[in-house]
């Protein structure tokens, strides 16, 4: 998860700068905190929405470094992994803090944390190297303060696929993904699992029986927005492609 150009520092220097930064009373300076953790440690359980999960984890992060909670005009934050529906799975958090600065620099200092379920404790080797191609999916950029607040149209185009099977091949990831992160469903995924049986029993094969069995009474669980028209949380930061088999 690296900027690209991005120089890859240690946890050990970030730390350092860290360090000097509180020492100096200088928390606003750019820095890219990294939480390495596993779903079933995240707070809340698998009935909590991934939302509450989700918030809660990224208001801890934000008050362990600044001593409050998660600030969207102040940080950016992404995410890799958060399969709620199952426990045991790594899965990683990552809060951007620019700074004051309307340039941040592209290389900023990486924190790079474990989380146990009660305490984050200070990783000192070198963010492994998966870990570092992964983070050039996630630039260090600033958000423009009229982005971050005007209203987006709720309608979107919808998805052009190049075929029948690219559709079913995305819908099918898209269903799993969903499943196993315990978001919202939306109508087009119900419809999906109406219309695709065999693609259904693909992800069903693939996800835990109590994630599956929201399919049964789903009621409770729709997005009214189509997933093209509308978009989760997560859509834009997991970018993971699960393999089909």
């Amino acid at each position: 998860m690296d900027a690209p150009n991005v120089v890859d520092p240690t946890s050990t220097e970030a730390a350092a700068a860290a360090n000097n930064n509180n020492n100096n009373n200088t928390k606003d300076s750019p820095v890219r905190v990294l939480v390495q953790t596993q779903t079933h440690l995240v707070p809340g359980d698998r009935s909590a929405g991934f939302g509450e999960r989700y918030d809660a984890m990224v208001n801890l992060i934000c008050q362990h470094v600044w001593q409050r909670d998660f600030d969207k005009f102040r940080e950016r934050d992404w995410n890799y992994h958060c399969h709620f529906a199952v426990d045991k799975v790594e899965c990683w958090f990552l809060i951007d803090h620019h700074g004051p600065d309307p340039s941040p620099p592209p290389d900023p200092p990486v924190i790079w944390y474990r989380w146990t379920g009660t305490e984050f404790v200070t990783m000192c080797d070198r963010v492994p190297g998966s870990v570092r191609r992964e983070l050039r999916h996630y630039p260090f950029q600033r958000v423009a303060h009229h982005l971050l607040v005007q209203e987006h149209p709720k309608r979107r185009a919808p998805r052009v696929y190049k075929s029948r099977a690219e559709e079913i091949s995305v819908k099918r990831r898209m269903l799993r993904n969903t499943l196993l992160s315990n978001l919202c469903l939306t109508e087009s995924l119900l419809r999906f699992v109406q219309d695709c049986p065999d693609a259904a029993e693909w992800v069903k094969a693939r996800v835990p029986p109590e994630a599956w069995a929201r399919l049964e009474d789903p009621s409770e669980f729709v997005l009214p927005l189509e997933p093209e028209e509308g978009h989760s949380r997560t859509e834009s930061s997991d970018r993971v492609e699960h393999p089909e088999s």
